[in-house]
């Protein structure tokens, strides 16, 4: 075997691990690069993130920093790993490509936090689905659709964003991106619903929850390189919960429906 191949094997057996114990893990642009075989980065973080979405209460924990490319085509950035088989640029330059892609979803412990008893346990699954990506200059715009696959009827998400980046410093560069999701009523019901076997153990009102958008956000995002190889990170993410997400006894009466996530952290390109 090369030394190379050993290298990419080496970098793999470190992050899987990595990716089955985290729930969340930040994610960027799929760079524009002409970079062939792997490439990209790995890093780790200090997160604060709500105990659960529609949380009032937050958590301290460890962040992996995941964004690795294969050429131009297969990317890996955070939780979720695709493909960019469709690419084309416009006469205006406008970059578009779409693919496939999977995506861990987290789930969700009722001890992750008090208002969670008697609800019992939501898995982590697999979500499959695919996205169209646009990008001119620094903006960037995104769409995807998802779908549980392997945990039950756990219900379908569209993701929409869209962001500019920008160099503000010789080695700091920033970027802004606005996001909401709609969730089909199968997810909204495994995540905010209340069925009558979970009301008479928690003692919360059964609640239905129908489809609908269930959050809008906003993120900034910050990287810094210290050094050609080495680089640190900072990010915010502000969302607030709309709809059926919002209304539900675990938001509306125990949590909260506005959620902050903050993490900083260094990371190692190669």
């Amino acid at each position: 075997m090369q030394l190379s191949n050993m290298k990419n094997v080496a970098i793999a057996c470190m992050i899987l691990p990595l990716l089955a114990a985290t729930p969340v893990m930040a994610e960027e642009d799929m760079p524009p690069t002409h970079s062939e075989g792997l490439h990209g980065s790995i890093g780790l973080g200090v997160g604060v993130r709500p105990a659960y979405e529609g949380a009032n209460e937050r958590n301290t924990r460890l962040t992996p920093n995941i964004n690795l490319y294969y050429g131009e085509t297969f990317f890996l950035t955070g939780m979720t790993a695709g493909a960019n088989l469709w690419k084309h640029t416009t006469v205006q330059g406008l970059s578009i490509s779409a693919g496939p892609l999977l995506a861990l979803r987290h789930g969700r412990e009722e001890d992750d936090n008090a208002a969670l008893a008697g609800l019992g346990d939501i898995d982590r699954s697999l979500d499959a689905g695919g996205f169209v990506r646009f990008r001119k200059d620094g903006w960037q715009a995104r769409a995807d659709i998802r779908k549980d696959v392997t945990n039950g009827d756990g219900g379908t998400t569209v993701n929409l964003s869209a962001g500019y980046g920008m160099p503000v410093a010789q080695n700091l560069r920033l970027r802004a991106n606005l996001e909401t999701t709609w969730a089909s009523a199968a997810y909204m019901n495994t995540f905010y619903g209340i069925d009558a076997t979970q009301s008479a153990n928690s003692g919360i009102t059964q609640y239905a929850a129908g489809s609908g958008f269930k959050h809008v956000g906003a993120s900034l995002a910050a990287n810094y390189a210290i050094s050609r190889e080495w680089g640190g990170f900072a990010t915010v993410r502000a969302t607030r919960l709309i709809g059926d997400a919002a209304d539900s006894p675990i938001v509306a009466t125990l949590g909260s429906r506005n959620q902050v996530t903050t993490t900083i952290g260094i990371k190692y390109r190669f």
